[in-house]
């Protein structure tokens, strides 16, 4: 593959959408200011007249209500650092679309190759690094906040980031690896959204490598179903820290605390018993403060539809459903195959985890959008043009 100028621009982007490297971290909003951030500042400029591909849809006009919404919330409810997020979800939903169009199927699909072997890089660089206390990057212990993850997010988001990027491996020779580096990672990480998503994968994979569909799903179900009575009934017996993940014991005690998820959705409802039609981006969590008097680590609800509802409004969050609905009906194929299951896996995971303005999340959706504008283009193209095969001959009559 000769690298140009776009696939150069698309491998860097997206390299540094799930290798995170961050430059700068705000306390007051509790976020942090990446390399990514600088290069969806600057790409859109170098693509200006690719704006032509941009098309009325679901996604755009949920990011136009939202915009809305928060501009008009911002005059009651003001805006900080974090309102800013709607600036990169339409840059990173743009230069989606400008790469979705440009990139042909084979390109698409070497990039996403790419972009895997820089997050082994990184992981391989950053064990190297702390090949003295690799217990304190894997284990969940309190004393790892000064360690570099692939996510700013931490360890929770690098597993999940990197059993989603397993998706986009799916049908290459690479996927048995990514998925590898996918559920040893999550496993030993304990991360709830990595197993899960680390699951569908596989899922998906063995579905499609199916010899009959009823014999694959079948058989991923019983040993799915066998695997999870078998861990049950182990963890009544010895202590199995994985499972202990998944239950919500755990998280009904940090709700006493005042922290965890559901403390948070708690507090969200309390939030939006005062206004249903939005606060605003970045107004959801300091909203949730004022009204209880609660004090909360976390900058999001973890649940994105629920974040939507809070910051968007009850108009938001049917504008996304309904991207959610066409993005689950629509007929695809080629890579946007691949980006359909990835964002599938995502909105899943999405009820546990993300705040829903992720740079990974709107740069897939606009390519997912891309790719099937492109393919109706070129089915357009292909039926006005002249067929290049003879047409058939009509036999002279011959008369008696």
């Amino acid at each position: 593959m000769v690298i140009n100028r776009t696939r150069a621009a698309a491998v860097t982007l997206m390299a540094m959408i799930f290798v995170q490297v961050p430059l700068s971290h705000s306390a007051s909003s509790k976020s942090h200011v990446n390399v990514y951030h600088l290069l969806l500042l600057v790409f859109p400029l170098l693509y200006l007249p690719a704006a032509r591909y941009l098309k009325v849809n679901p996604a755009t006009a949920f990011i136009g209500t939202m915009i809305a919404t928060s501009a008009a919330a911002g005059a009651s409810y003001g805006g900080g650092l974090r309102s800013t997020l709607l600036v990169f979800v339409a840059s990173s939903y743009f230069l989606g679309v400008v790469f979705g169009r440009k990139l042909p199927e084979l390109d698409l699909r070497r990039i996403f190759i790419w972009v895997l072997g820089c997050c082994i890089a990184f992981l391989l660089v950053r064990d190297a690094v702390y090949a003295g206390s690799l217990g304190a990057v894997y284990a969940r212990s309190e004393g790892a906040s000064g360690i570099l993850y692939m996510s700013t997010g931490g360890r929770n988001i690098e597993a999940s980031l990197l059993a989603l990027l397993s998706i986009l491996m799916l049908g290459t020779r690479a996927y048995p690896i990514a998925a590898g580096i996918a559920l040893l990672t999550s496993g030993m990480m304990l991360s709830r959204a990595g197993l899960i998503g680390t699951a569908v994968s596989i899922g998906i994979a063995a579905y499609r490598a199916r010899k009959t569909r009823q014999f694959y799903f079948y058989a991923f179900a019983a040993v799915a179903t066998v695997v999870l009575m078998a861990g049950l009934v182990l963890s009544s017996v010895i202590d199995i820290p994985v499972l202990d993940r998944f239950n919500l014991q755990a998280e009904t005690q940090l709700e006493h605390k005042n922290v965890g998820r559901l403390a948070l959705w708690n507090t969200a409802g309390l939030a939006l018993d005062h206004n249903l039609l939005g606060y605003g981006v970045g107004n959801g969590v300091p909203m949730m403060e004022d009204l209880s008097g609660l004090k909360f680590v976390e900058n999001n609800v973890h649940n994105i539809y629920l974040q939507f509802l809070l910051e968007g409004g009850v108009q938001s969050l049917l504008l996304f459903l309904l991207m959610v609905g066409h993005i689950l009906i629509s007929r695809t194929e080629g890579q946007q195959r691949n980006i359909k299951a990835f964002l599938l896996c995502y909105l899943m995971l999405a009820f546990i985890e993300f705040s829903g303005y992720e740079a990974y999340l709107w740069f897939f959706v606009g390519m997912f959008y891309a790719r099937g504008d492109r393919r109706r283009a070129e089915r357009r193209a292909l039926a006005r043009a002249p067929s290049s095969a003879p047409g058939p001959t009509t036999p002279e009559l011959s008369h008696a």
